[in-house]
């Protein structure tokens, strides 16, 4: 059965004590791929094997969101992070649901019990019963390993100034150069950011959670290391929590990487040649 596989995101509040800095979802169709008894699904091998081995390079496991349906609504999946194993949960369906092999499937979350995941602790999907499996999103988060909100070295530029409508939102997309190196977001009145995307040219999407919430002051995002790839393109979308009055406005600014510059140095005069002397 041909499986197809599809990049996403996904984003984290901000309010969280212990925020996720940034985050991904790597989503796998199946396509109603049935499996009987005892089935194990090697996901991070089945992730590395379509995307590659640098897309999960430092990233953990969160959780992993499955879509699947049981024939007599008798089995259940869970989640194995190394030797950590998740309680088993319950996979609904009927027999006249599980004929399809479109429509009747549930929806259920296996988070991940294991919060020490080591570059090579396997990932698994463990299924008990007849059981469709249609897809599996993974989760993934990522803590940079420097300080990525330490801008204070850096000069930002305003590249983007909008006001941002109330209940649905806005989103706008900018582009950066190849000497991109932070972001910041600043807001006059009430807003609040909904997600920060950032498209590498890679093409690996990540979100990042950090910059998410209410803009009391400005917040800025460094990449390096990890994250020290070519942008493609970075999309913000936020929304006015102001009920009455005007619209609140979002700067979105940039900051590139400081080059050494050289003063260049003057030609050399060349020398006049010597006249060779009379005997």
């Amino acid at each position: 059965m041909k499986k197809t596989l599809c990049l996403l995101a996904t984003t984290v509040t901000l309010s969280s004590p212990q925020v996720l800095a940034v985050t991904q979802k790597l989503k796998i169709n199946l396509s109603a791929q049935q499996s009987k008894g005892q089935q194990t699904y090697h996901v991070k091998r089945m992730l590395e094997r379509k995307l590659g081995r640098d897309i999960l390079n430092g990233y953990k496991l969160e959780k992993l969101v499955i879509s699947a349906k049981s024939k007599q609504g008798n089995a259940d999946a869970n989640l194995a992070i190394g030797y950590s194993e998740s309680y088993p949960q319950n996979i609904p369906g009927t027999p006249e649901q599980f004929k399809s092999d479109h429509d009747g499937f549930h929806t259920l979350t296996l988070n991940s019990s294991s919060r020490r995941q080591a570059d090579n602790t396997p990932w698994k999907l463990q299924l008990k019963g007849t059981v469709k499996l249609d897809s599996f999103k993974a989760v993934t988060r990522l803590t940079p390993t420097y300080q990525y909100s330490d801008t204070r070295s850096l000069s930002f530029k305003v590249v983007k100034s909008f006001k941002v409508d109330k209940v649905i939102g806005d989103s706008k997309r900018i582009n950066v150069d190849k000497n991109f190196n932070a972001l910041q977001l600043t807001a006059k009145g009430k807003v609040k950011v909904k997600s920060v995307k950032v498209k590498f040219t890679d093409g690996q999407i990540v979100f990042l959670d950090e910059l998410e919430g209410k803009v009391n002051s400005p917040v800025s995002f460094k990449f390096k290391n990890e994250l020290d790839k070519k942008v493609q393109f970075i999309e913000v979308a936020a929304v006015s929590t102001n009920l009455f009055g005007s619209r609140g406005q979002l700067q979105i600014a940039t900051a590139n990487k400081k080059t050494s510059q050289t003063r260049p140095t003057r030609p050399t005069r060349p020398t006049r040649p010597t006249r060779p002397g009379r005997r």
